[in-house]
């Protein structure tokens, strides 16, 4: 019977690993370096964004490891926060989060191959940290509805920020702008504004992103 019990508790061990090794997407670097599974990441680097306001990028990516496009989003818990806000762009619209709790963001495509900034970062208003856990999950599309529904969770990583007014490193403004794309509050893509509060995506020549709130 103790046999059996091993063979077993082995068998649903395995097949729990192959799934996650068959899963098409990992967390990378800017170079394509997968970050394992379980990995948190300590940052520390602030950037002026700018505008006069504080911004702390995650600098992770996202790699579709897989020969076909990937309906994907991002689901976080915010475990502590102790001001401003946390930001997340993948794979397309923007979320900001102004507190602790479990938060999911829109569902994209991810284009077959393709390596993505996350855009994700906290926004902080003054010193402290932000702890996030953060996990990649798969869609698809229900064939009578067809409405996407989460179909699979990837890898989890732990982001976890500390912020001090020393050390902020100039803004972006020096990089090669590929685009720009303004969202609206609720997440939603819309022409550039004239007046109001929105948020604006920057898209580098490098592949990096910085998704910054605008107030006019």
């Amino acid at each position: 019977m103790k046999k059996l019990f091993t063979l077993c508790f082995g068998l649903f061990a395995a097949l729990a690993l192959q799934a996650q090794n068959e899963f098409p997407l990992q967390f990378a670097d800017k170079d394509g370096n997968v970050i394992t599974n379980g990995t948190t990441l300590n940052i520390t680097e602030a950037e002026d964004d700018g505008f006069g306001d504080v911004l702390m990028p995650s600098g992770i990516f996202v790699k579709n490891n897989s020969n076909a496009e990937v309906q994907c989003a991002g689901t976080f818990t915010i475990q502590a926060m102790s001001n401003g806000s946390f930001q997340s762009c993948f794979p397309l619209n923007c979320m900001q989060a102004p507190s602790a709790g479990n938060y999911t963001t829109q569902n994209g495509a991810l284009a077959a191959g393709a390596l993505q900034s996350m855009a994700t970062e906290w926004l902080p208003k003054g010193e402290g940290s932000c702890t996030v856990a953060y996990t990649l999950v798969t869609y698809k599309q229900n064939a009578i509805t067809k409405k996407w529904m989460k179909d699979q969770e990837g890898p989890t990583i732990t982001l976890k920020f500390t912020y001090g007014t020393t050390g902020i490193k100039a803004g972006k403004t020096s990089k090669t702008i590929s685009s720009v794309v303004y969202y609206d509050l609720t997440g939603k893509k819309i022409k550039q504004p004239v007046s109001g509060v929105y948020l604006t995506k920057t898209i580098y020549a490098d592949g990096t992103m910085t998704c910054v709130k605008i107030k006019k």
